[in-house]
């Protein structure tokens, strides 16, 4: 076994599964795009192999030297008080890791709650579409709730939750809000400079992959979102 722990096996693990959930799941939106030959899932599907490579390669890392590279930084972080920080804001005790997993719940009540309703009540079409408007709402409001009570959780939630929501709403209607998020969690609460780095990110993301590549980002299938995408990319081709 090398210099593995268990704790590097379960972790290892962990992130294995998610990988492979998320590639289970992303046959569900498995489709050919016409400007785009490798499909909706060929990036997602990138995304999550890179995820698969990263964690065995962190496995493969502590199994030939267990955690000595680390422990350097481990200790530096014990003696700048880092673990009485992590102590008095209560981010080692039960409490913040129910929170935690509470958060990282919330993309996957996402996938699946709107259709549990649908099917409950027998919709379709225009219906559903509804449903997962409101949904989202609802999650994306109590995402926020406990954003500011476990921003470390929300750190680990925000992508998980973005990537759920991109096949119905798009990539250009989400990615704005996903930016912003991703600032103010690291600590950023200046709306004219968050305002001004999130359209320099937006317009060099859109302007490599929508007119230099021409990647076929996700416009999304829902109305006024499906509508916002298209046009971006009429505007932009």
């Amino acid at each position: 076994m090398g210099n593995l722990r268990p704790g590097h096996l379960i972790e290892a693990a962990l992130w294995l599964i998610l990988c492979l959930f998320l590639f289970i799941y992303s046959f569900e939106f498995n489709q050919d795009i016409e400007i785009y030959k490798f499909g909706a899932s060929a990036w997602p599907r990138a995304i999550i192999l890179l995820m698969a490579i990263a964690a065995l390669g962190q496995l493969y890392h502590h199994w030939k030297r267990g955690d000595e590279a680390s422990s350097e930084i481990i200790s530096k972080a014990t003696d700048d008080g880092s673990e009485d920080a992590a102590h008095e804001a209560h981010h080692d005790g039960l409490k913040w890791y129910a929170s935690t997993f509470g958060l990282l719940v919330i993309p996957f009540a996402y996938m699946r709650i709107p259709d549990w309703i649908a099917a409950i009540i027998s919709v379709e079409g225009a219906g559903v579409h509804l449903i997962r408007i409101i949904v989202a709402a609802i999650l994306v409001g109590i995402f926020i709730y406990y954003m500011r009570r476990n921003m470390i959780g929300a750190m680990l939630t925000l992508p998980v939750f973005f990537a759920a929501m991109l096949e119905d709403f798009g990539f250009y209607s989400l990615a704005p809000f996903f930016i912003i998020g991703v600032m103010f969690l690291f600590g950023e609460r200046r709306p004219k400079f968050m305002a001004s780095i999130m359209m320099l990110i937006l317009g060099l993301l859109l302007l490599l992959f929508v007119k230099i590549l021409y990647v076929g980002l996700p416009v999304g299938n829902m109305h006024p979102f499906y509508d916002i995408g298209s046009w971006i990319v009429t505007v932009l081709q």
